[in-house]
């Protein structure tokens, strides 16, 4: 270990103090070709070498090299065209000047099109999307990943399940990727592939907390999405949903020279705030709910560094970020600590680096289906504290410590031209903490004189990559490049927890000190996935291009009698705006189609034939069959088709479309054996559902107005989603924990199947006596939106003023709006209890036996069409049918908005600040205006947090707040 920070130290000792090379001097400007503004920062080398140079702020560059013949000089920068110049040592090189071309498409960025491929956007044959991460940061300000994804690529729905601060969100890509899982996407951070779950420990009613609330948006360089298996077929069982590419920032020399070093500061002040106010026309009590929020305060101090010369590269940062949440009880205050190293000992080798240490405090607050929680005893009964008294629930605490660590490393080596070899290997180790305390002296129902709940989890997980790659020519016109490699995931995981109740005092807390144990217990589990892969891409006449692959997959989660898994994959692309008979307003017309396959692995445990689990008894301990597995399990199959197109035209404007269609087989379901087998422990999983889904994602980007003062670019996503359960082999359909959400044949999955109110039953005169309900379940509509889009836009004005705005919409959304419900039923709902008055049906019947009776109310004459449409009105509103409390959840949200202004110009005119590049001033809100048709806070929630088989389930769910933020960044 002392040699390795050694090695470390010596890295960033000589970047800092920079080779001098002598020979050729080579100086130029590179400015905007349409506007002839200085572009600073931008990348110049010299190919083939280490040599090269960055602008600085006014566009300038300087470099020697010390060559006798010709050289390639390569400039390039993020958002433009790429520019290469052959020149000759022997020319005057001392002023040249160089006009880049705006990309609008980034149709030169190169992106990840499988686990070991990438190529430039203009000619990639599967759908990537990419995220420009640093743009947006510079726009506005984000808490965590999910906020920077959301709304700004195409074919993905991205949600917070509650509005808890560190809470969890999910992913929902395209149609959702299968009939098994969680629907949740791998996710990669610098070649890592790292733990995504949501934590729960011990609940609090339905949310957990995000593993992925450790990550510091700030680190972030750029994402990327491959969204199904046509893209991600090399990434095996693990890509059915989608893969999530995070990559953080990596060193660069600095802005000018002889600068060594660029230092960024950013300092954020900001509040969470209440977003949607309960009315009394809902909830008797609506006072006391609104009574209970607060707004959370937000600050961040963000500290970056990077530098380097042509051997070393590197980046450092250091971030803290202290933000409460809208109820007591809620907080997160997030330490990181990141260091990345590039280094290029060789022209044949080079190595990279990157660290990441986080140290997360979070509390989070009782919320949901439970009886501690404020919403919960303000909302639910028209009398609040009903449960809890509202002082017991401020002395409650859930305490999280999280210590994280994400590294890597990676070393590639070029022996000889046109073939490089790359190992990689990455880490990924968490160490979770949770402290729970019911005080002694307050008064708990269900807890005996204090309570004190400890649960920990460690998670340990190891990501192998080796691949060779070879680029060749086969004949002329015709180019290959093929790709060989392995990768392996081996993840361990242990929780252990104890709780004890019956504590003599308040002052001590130690769960040792509980006379009663009232659970306890641990767990570990050990997976491991591994595949190997091989791709062949062919290239002709830089017009046509295919690329044929396959992987073979192995894992410990699939039956010990399966075969090993294979995936493969085909796609192809041509360039028709390379064709003579194109209109010249094209400058790019790709047209692309790909297949592939991938795969959902079994749960860990369902290819273990029998699984024991100790018990106890009035006998002593010993072990029954806990659940029934099948040896010969296989992995749900997803096949996906995909076809589009891309092009940009007119310069300014490019559009993106994809039409997808999914046929998942070998979905795994379980099915309940007959009693004759003896195999009644549980359900036994078989490889017998499938299911099939398709859409269109498209994105138009456009740039219309774009000068030295003024800019405007504008993105437009629209998305159409569709899936359906074909098969589920003869088992009875899945109902979620409510028994509302359904996986059921001839659905979509998570639809809401359950019984449907058509109106009152009266009697012959006119009488209410019951609620008339259809037979037979049927189907209300799905959680998950069948259409979504976005619409943003960015406008540079005055030069140094910018505006950043994002709205995003749902089509086709349905809540679950429990939190009406279950009030209406114990007397919270002011319209239901009036209805129940004037058919005199209060304090009486099933529908309306705890309303309270009001003699102010007058009564209404049975048989009379008054009568007729009170007893139907309260039928739409009997909380003993589900389907009544299904409602709209479309919304058209204005979700971003930002302001903010640079002062690099007044800074360059103060001669006393040439040290300083540039300060920014900048003020950003988030969930600033809804329009839905849900009654509801949010219809974006979901009470079970954002793993589970429920969807779209508001039972006292936290709303999302609102956010103010205001921003300085500094620029050395």
């Amino acid at each position: 270990m002392q040699k390795f920070l050694m090695f470390l130290f010596y890295l960033i000792l000589i970047s800092g103090v920079g080779l001098q090379v002598f020979g050729v001097e080579i100086k130029g400007v590179v400015t905007d070709s349409q506007t002839d503004e200085p572009l600073g920062g931008v990348n110049v080398y010299i190919e083939g070498t280490n040599i090269g140079a960055v602008t600085d702020k006014d566009g300038y560059f300087t470099m020697a090299y010390d060559g006798t013949e010709l050289f390639t000089l390569h400039i390039n920068y993020v958002g433009y065209k790429s520019v290469s110049m052959e020149l000759n040592p022997s020319d005057d090189l001392s002023a040249l000047e160089i006009a880049m071309n705006e990309d609008i498409f980034q149709s030169e960025t190169i992106v990840v099109t499988g686990i070991a491929s990438r190529t430039s956007k203009d000619v990639a044959e599967v759908a990537v999307s990419r995220v420009p991460t640093a743009d947006y940061l510079e726009a506005t300000a984000y808490q965590d990943l999910s906020q920077l994804v959301a709304g700004k690529v195409s074919g993905v729905q991205l949600a917070p399940s509650s509005g808890n601060v560190g809470g969890g969100f999910r992913f929902f890509m395209r149609s959702g990727g299968g009939l098994n899982g969680n629907e949740q996407p791998v996710i990669y951070i610098d070649g890592v592939r790292v733990d995504d779950s949501e934590v729960l420990g011990y609940g609090v009613g339905g949310q957990g907390m995000s593993v992925l609330s450790s990550l510091n948006p700030e680190d972030i360089e750029n994402i990327e999405v491959l969204k199904g298996p046509a893209g991600a077929a090399t990434y095996g069982t693990n890509g059915s949903n989608g893969v999530v590419l995070i990559t953080t920032k990596t060193g660069k020399r600095a802005r000018g020279e002889p600068k060594a070093i660029s230092i960024n500061y950013r300092f954020l002040s900001g509040i969470n705030a209440q977003s949607y106010e309960y009315s009394e026309d809902d909830y008797v009590s609506a006072k006391d709910a609104n009574g209970l929020f607060r707004d959370g305060n937000i600050t961040q101090h963000s500290l970056s560094a990077t530098g380097g010369t042509n051997y070393v590269k590197y980046f450092t940062s250091f971030d803290r970020r202290n933000e409460e949440g809208i109820l007591h009880g809620n907080r997160m205050d997030r330490k990181t600590v990141r260091a990345n190293i590039d280094a290029f000992p060789t022209e044949k080798v080079s190595l990279q680096l990157a660290s990441n240490f986080s140290f997360t405090e979070m509390s989070r607050p009782w919320n949901d289906n439970n009886i501690y929680g404020p919403l919960g005893n303000t909302l639910l009964w028209p009398v609040s504290f009903s449960y809890t008294d509202s002082a017991s629930l401020r002395a409650l605490s859930d305490l999280h410590n999280i210590n994280r660590f994400i590294g890597s490393a990676k070393v590639s080596y070029t022996p000889f031209k046109n073939f490089e070899a790359q190992v990689g290997v990455g880490i990924d180790n968490s160490d979770w903490r949770q402290d729970q305390t019911f005080p002694q002296n307050r008064p708990y129902m269900l807890v005996n004189n204090g309570r004190r709940s400890i649960w920990n989890r460690q998670n340990q997980q190891f990501t192998y990559d080796l691949n060779i790659r070879y680029s060749y020519d086969i004949m002329e016109g015709l180019k290959a490049n093929s790709v060989l490699g392995s990768q392996l995931f081996d993840r361990k995981a242990q929780t252990s927890y104890v709780q004890a109740e019956g504590f003599d005092t308040e002052l001590i807390t130690d769960v040792g000190a509980g006379a009663d144990f009232t659970d306890k217990g641990e767990s570990k589990t050990h997976l491991r996935d591994a595949g190997i892969f091989f791709e062949t891409s062919l290239s002709y006449i830089d017009q046509y291009y295919l690329t044929l692959g396959i992987r073979r997959d192995y894992a410990s989660s699939v039956g010990t009698e399966a075969p090993s898994i294979n995936y493969p994959k085909a796609s192809f692309a041509v360039r028709l705006d390379r064709y003579d008979f194109m209109p010249s307003l094209l400058n790019l017309f790709k047209l692309r189609l790909a297949y592939g396959e991938s795969g959902q692995l079994p749960d860990e445990r369902d290819a273990i034939p029998y699984l024991w689990a100790a018990q106890t008894g009035g006998y002593g301990a010993g072990a029954v069959i806990d659940q029934i597995g099948n040896a010969e399990i296989e992995p749900e199959r997803i096949k996906e088709f995909e076809v589009g197109f891309e092009s940009e035209f007119f310069t300014n404007y490019a559009l993106e479309f994809t039409y997808y269609r999914q046929y998942a087989s070998n979905s795994i379901v379980g099915r309940e054996e007959s009693p004759s087998t003896g195999l009644t422990a549980s359900s036994i999983p078989y490889n017998i559902g499938s299911m099939e889904s398709s859409g269109f994602e498209s994105l138009l980007q456009a740039t219309p107005i774009r000068t030295k003062n003024y800019e405007l670019s504008m993105n437009l996503i629209w998305n159409y989603q569709k899936n359906e359960v074909t098969d589920l082999g003869g088992a009875q359909p899945i109902f979620d924990g409510f028994d509302v959400n359904v996986i059921k044949e001839d659905l979509p999955k998570h639809e809401f199947y359950t019984f449907k109110v058509k109106g009152a039953l009266l009697d012959d005169n006119g009488v209410y006596i019951n609620t008339d309900v259809t037979d037979d379940r049927v189907a209300f509509g799905n959680p998950i939106p069948e259409q979504t889009g976005s619409f943003s836009i960015n406008f540079r004005f005055l030069k140094n003023f910018n505006f950043y705005a994002l709205m995003d919409w749902a089509i086709g959304n349905k809540v679950y709006n429990y939190s009406a419900q279950f009030p209406t039923r114990l007397g919270n709902n002011p319209e239901f209890n009036k209805l129940a008055n004037q058919l005199d049906l209060a304090g009486a019947s099933n529908v309306a036996g705890l309303i309270p009776i009001d003699t102010t109310i007058v009564r209404l004459t049975p048989g009379t069409a008054a009568y007729e449409n009170a007893a139907n009105e309260l039928a739409r509103l009997d909380w003993r049918w589900d389907g009544n409390y299904v409602e709209d959840g479309d919304f058209f949200k204005l979700r971003e908005i930002s302001i903010s202004y640079s002062f690099a110009d007044l800074l360059d005119k103060i001669p006393s600040y040439k040290l300083v590049d540039d300060i920014i001033l900048g003020f950003s809100a988030r969930n600033i205006w809804t329009s839905t048709k849900y009654s509801g806070p949010d219809p974006e929630v979901n009470f079970a947090g954002s793993r589970s088989l429920s969807r779209g389930v508001d039972f006292l769910t936290l709303q999302n707040p609102r956010v103010y933020n205001f921003w300085l960044r500094v620029a050395l």
